[in-house]
């Protein structure tokens, strides 16, 4: 408590310099800059640009309560509360400046080193738990500056920090970081270079000790980077890197380590009339090692030929051996496209392509297709006026028998309350495998998302306790059974139609069609996936508010659906000082129910408040609420809650950070609800702020 008491009396001492002061501080350093030579203010061992210490204190308390229901036999509930309690006191120092000169070398440089006091407490079914520890913490942020301004230039860096990660209706988790590492520049401007290395280690924890949240994240990677542009018109990137990943989920005992070998040649060569034409080459090899290791290599080139102002093709083949989950592909590919500026309204591209997949003991795949596509654009007496159609036709071929195929890294979008379907058949469920968009966190099934199968399809769900955020996009990698060979003619046609008219009001209409037709002679027992989507709507948008209302018909073969979607948003108050929004989204799902699915009933809302106010010039408060709704006649009902509000104040080189934050997500078979308190004092002591030899 001592640093309590020293942050306190520091509020004092700063009302006491503000008033008495404050203007000789602040003027005083640059008069002192602008009287100094030039001589003096770049040249000596040593220069610091400002150097301040600072006190500072940090509370938190954190209760979490986990209440689970038993379906199975007579209902039993289990109840657990978890509480954590934390005080740090810590001292600080900032500085920033040169040595030996600005051309030289440039360090900036903020660390912290305090004492840290934690009590923890468990109470539910099984023995209470009561723990209290204590121990010291430090946090850095250093980054040097080598030679900033020459031929070679050098950058290091090393970091620990420690930042809280918010979720949407559940408890925010701690994030401690460490992270350091190096880089060289070698600034030319044919031959540019950068050679770097980087060392991260990652920590993700509950406050109140749920192991389910908690994850480990390590990653080290050296790379390499140069690009030779022996002119305007060409130019020859090489990059290398090797990368080794590690991860862990806490709780339990999976892991996924990864080691990577990346190599990439890419040359451009740019020519025609105002370099608009260009032939780009890419050669890439990779090589990884692992839990989940994905080895390939490609090579690729593309061809555009500007002939016109207005006609434009382009050209490509590509080669690609793919490897995964022993399974290997080898994919040989080509493209050719037309695209026609007829005026700045009209633009219309047609593309074709064929490809043939071959498969080291899995299914051999050939397939063709072509897409066009036109779109208008046009500004009109009422407004503006624009039109989209597409029409895209592929045939796919199978063989292989009872041999299986692979897809690798299939793009899939997981949004509240829809299934996802996996575009291929007869999925082996086993073997998903689903990361983020970047491939640097594994998600976990039954645990961040649910896979079941529907018909002859797999549908993932989300875990509204899981990782996998709501419309987050996440790449899918399976196997399928090819059973026997087979035939699928595919055609899909799109368009979209919309007219914004001058008063705000834009009125459109969207329509998909798909249908699949089966060579019938090949006995396959399956059944083509056939689509008939219509989207019908407006939006209304004045300079503080908008409204939206849409009708959707999704006969899709798999689980088709009705809908009627609502959304809104609003300004309430606005001024100098103080802003008050508010959103809405609602949604009604009325669900058939086909391929074994029930028909359901599902009601979706989301509402959400925001408020900011400037109290004073040194005084400003913010705030946040958001409720979600979710009524499905299978699933239960839902209920999520996220409020979060904060207080920031300062006063010369005093300030105060005061946070609260209440979370709910009450499942059916389950609730989850917590609440956290933070408040942060710090009091800066100025050293330097002005330039010394």
């Amino acid at each position: 408590m001592l640093g309590v008491a020293v942050v306190l009396a520091g509020v004092f001492v700063d009302r006491a310099f503000t008033q008495d002061g404050a203007n000789q501080a602040t003027t005083r350093p640059a008069d002192d800059a602008a009287a100094a030579p030039e001589s003096e203010r770049r040249g000596g061992p040593m220069s610091l640009d400002n150097l301040s210490l600072n006190l500072g204190f940090e509370g938190s308390f954190d209760e979490r309560a986990v209440r689970t229901r038993s379906a199975a036999g007579p209902r039993r509930s289990t109840r657990q509360i978890n509480q954590a309690t934390r005080l740090e006191e810590t001292l600080g120092l900032e500085s920033s400046g040169h040595i030996a000169g600005e051309d030289v070398l440039l360090f900036d440089v903020a660390a912290d080193w305090g004492l840290a006091q934690e009590w923890f407490a468990e109470r539910g079914a099984g023995p209470d738990r009561l723990d209290r520890t204590h121990g010291d913490l430090l946090n850095y942020d250093l980054s040097l500056t080598a030679l900033p301004r020459g031929r070679i230039t050098a950058n290091g860096f090393a970091q620990k920090l420690d930042s809280r990660v918010p979720r949407m209706f559940l408890p925010s988790l701690d994030r401690s970081l460490n992270r350091y590492g190096g880089e060289v520049l070698f600034n030319d401007s044919q031959f540019p270079m950068r050679l770097c290395f980087e060392h991260l280690d990652e920590q993700f924890r509950s406050r109140t000790d749920r192991l389910y949240d908690d994850e480990d994240r390590g990653r080290d990677s050296f790379r390499y980077e140069g690009t030779w542009q022996p002119s305007r018109r060409q130019a020859l990137r090489l990059e290398y890197e090797y990368a080794d990943r590690e991860e862990q989920y806490s709780g339990s005992d999976t892991r996924f380590d990864t080691r990577r070998n990346y190599l990439s040649l890419n040359h451009v060569y740019r020519f025609g009339d105002d370099e608009k034409s260009s032939l780009e080459t890419t050669l890439r090899w990779q090589d990884e090692t692992g839990d989940l290791g994905r080895d390939n290599a490609e090579l690729s080139t593309r061809l555009r030929l500007q002939h016109t102002d207005t006609i434009a093709t382009n050209y490509a083949l590509q080669y690609l051996r793919d490897r995964f989950q022993r399974l290997e592909t080898e994919t040989r590919r080509g493209e050719a496209g037309l695209t026609w500026k007829y005026d700045p309204s009209w633009t219309a591209s047609l593309q074709g392509y064929g490809l043939e997949q071959r498969a080291d003991g899995g299914a051999d795949t050939c397939e063709w297709g072509a897409l066009g596509n036109v779109t208008y654009a046009q500004d009109n007496s009422l407004g503006r006026f624009s039109t989209n159609l597409s029409y895209h036709h592929t045939e796919t071929e199978a063989r292989g028998g009872e041999r299986r195929g692979i897809v690798v890294g299939e793009a899939v979008t997981l949004n509240d309350p829809l299934s996802s379907y996996l575009a291929q058949a007869d999925v082996d469920l086993s073997t998903i495998v689903v990361t983020d968009a970047a491939r640097t966190r594994t998600y976990l099934a039954g645990r961040d998302y649910a896979a079941i199968r529907v018909g002859r399809y797999a549908a993932l769900r989300r875990n509204p306790l899981g990782m996998i955020a709501n419309r987050e996009t996440v790449l899918v990698s399976y196997t399928y059974n090819v059973r026997d060979d087979f035939l699928v003619r595919r055609d899909r046609v799109d368009w979209r139609i919309q007219q914004e008219l001058k008063s705000g009001l834009t009125p459109y209409y969207a329509g998909s069609l798909q249908y699949e037709d089966l060579d019938r002679d090949r006995r396959t027992p399956f059944a083509g996936r056939d689509v008939n989507r219509h989207r019908a709507g407006a939006t209304y948008r004045r300079d503080r508010w908008s409204l939206g209302l849409e009708y959707e018909y999704n006969d899709d073969s798999l689980d088709p659906y009705q809908a009627v979607h609502g959304n809104g948003d609003v300004v309430f108050y606005r001024n100098a000082w103080q802003q008050l929004d508010g959103k809405a989204t609602m949604s009604r799902f009325w669900f058939d129910g086909t391929n074994d699915l029930p028909a359901r009933r599902t009601t979706l809302a989301d509402v959400g408040l925001s408020y900011r106010h400037v109290l004073a010039a040194r005084l400003e408060a913010n705030s946040s609420a958001t409720y979600r709704y979710e009524d499905d006649s299978l699933y239960g009902v839902t209920h999520g809650v996220d409020l979060t509000a904060a207080v920031d104040y300062r006063l010369g080189y005093f300030t105060l950070r005061f946070e609260v934050e209440y979370d709910l997500l009450h499942l059916p078979d389950s609730e989850d609800d917590g609440y956290a308190f933070w408040i942060k004092l710090k009091r800066e002591i100025p050293v330097v702020n002005k330039t010394v030899q």
